[in-house]
């Protein structure tokens, strides 16, 4: 059985004892067992099999995802597959939960910290978006909360992300944050922002990264799940990083206009609806200030992609709680950038490929494909007011 190890330690981590861990290295393991594995055989199983049945049924060739899902849904491997990839996702929240609950009042009793702000706001809209799925298939979902100082979904979430991107997003699980940012320090070099504001930042993993690159802006991070952000305040205080966290939904965050002068995200955008989503962009654009900068970091649409390809991504719309995922990808963002208030001359998005800061961040080489035949990157759309 391969270990997983290297997460950096802080106040508020749960990696629980001996026989916790034993359990999240199984989960470990047979997650990328699965994926590493069964995944690539169902190339193997559609070529040779599952769409030649199809022609046979229907008396023409397989043409898009939709026709690739329906003959791949007839074949014992691909329900194999898809049961054992489904399992694999829940076993590394299983595996999780147990340390967490047993460690709820250690973390409920670590001090607040006296670097940045904790700020909850109980009116705070929950968006149905959030709220009506476990997305991910984390138990309770991102929103979850039990009052009293609980950091019990924050906990789960750190942990659980750890072991599902088998530690290639660096000890902290900050690769998105470190390359994003350290992106657009390079890509706008007289970029100097007062205020930074993240928007859905969970436990801040990509939030903190700017406080590195740019340590004389004040950083914040907003999200709607308060026992993620009393994470978040918590992590952020145990790491020494002066950032503030506040409770607000990104359609409307309740600061002023032109207040910030770049706004951000991180594998956010597709977590929200189809109605969301602008919205979200043109609050970006009214928080704006002046010559302020954009950037919403995402994966890529689903261009180029053969009809096997964009079936075997939809996936994670099908078997992972991931509703929005497939609609997202398929979306202009540029367009819906201009149609939020961006001159379309000041729009435009760029792919980033992951496998820079985590092979620096953790000495290990994302490879440039996948075994589903998607690059290894992501995708920043820019918009410049």
């Amino acid at each position: 059985m391969k270990r997983i190890e290297g997460q950096a330690e802080h106040d508020v981590l749960v990696t629980g004892d001996h026989d916790d861990r034993a359990r999240q290295d199984f989960a470990f393991t047979l997650r990328n067992y699965v994926t590493s594995e069964l995944m690539p055989s169902n190339r193997i199983v559609f070529d040779r099999r599952a769409a030649k049945h199809f022609s046979a049924r229907h008396g023409v060739a397989i043409e898009t995802s939709k026709d690739v899902r329906e003959a791949m849904n007839q074949d014992d491997y691909f329900k194999f597959y898809a049961s054992a990839r489904r399992t694999s996702q829940e076993l590394i929240w299983a595996s999780v939960t147990p340390a967490v609950e047993d460690a709820l009042s250690r973390l409920a009793a670590i001090p607040t910290g006296t670097l940045g702000q904790l700020t909850l706001n109980p009116d705070t809209l929950m968006p149905r978006y959030a709220t009506a799925i476990d997305i991910h298939c984390m138990p309770g979902g991102y929103a979850q909360d039990h009052g009293n100082g609980d950091m019990a979904a924050g906990a789960v979430y750190d942990r659980g992300v750890y072991l599902y991107m088998s530690g290639l997003m660096g000890p902290n699980n900050d690769g998105v944050g470190q390359l994003a940012a350290r992106f657009l320090k390079a890509r706008f070099p007289d970029l100097a922002p007062r205020r930074i504001l993240d928007m859905g930042c969970g436990v801040g993993h990509a939030t903190l990264p700017y406080k590195d690159v740019w340590p004389d802006a004040e950083v914040f991070g907003i999200d709607i799940g308060p026992a993620l952000l009393r994470y978040a305040h918590a992590r952020a205080n145990s790491m020494g990083k002066d950032v503030e966290f506040v409770q607000a939904n990104a359609e409307a965050t309740g600061w002023p206009d032109g207040h910030f002068d770049l706004v951000t995200s991180h594998i956010f955008l597709h977590e929200t609806s189809s109605v969301a989503l602008p919205a979200i962009l043109a609050e970006s654009y009214r928080l704006l200030a002046p010559g302020g900068l954009m950037a919403h970091i995402d994966q890529p649409s689903f261009t180029g992609l053969d009809a096997y390809q964009s079936f075997m991504q939809e996936n994670e719309t099908h078997y992972n709680n991931e509703p929005f995922w497939t609609a997202y990808r398929k979306l202009d963002l540029e367009v819906l950038a201009q149609a939020a208030g961006f001159d379309r001359d000041k729009v435009e998005s760029d792919v980033l490929v992951a496998a820079v800061i985590a092979q620096s961040q953790n000495n290990q080489k994302m490879p440039a494909t996948d075994p589903e035949g998607k690059k290894r990157g992501f995708k920043v759309l820019l918009g410049r007011k």
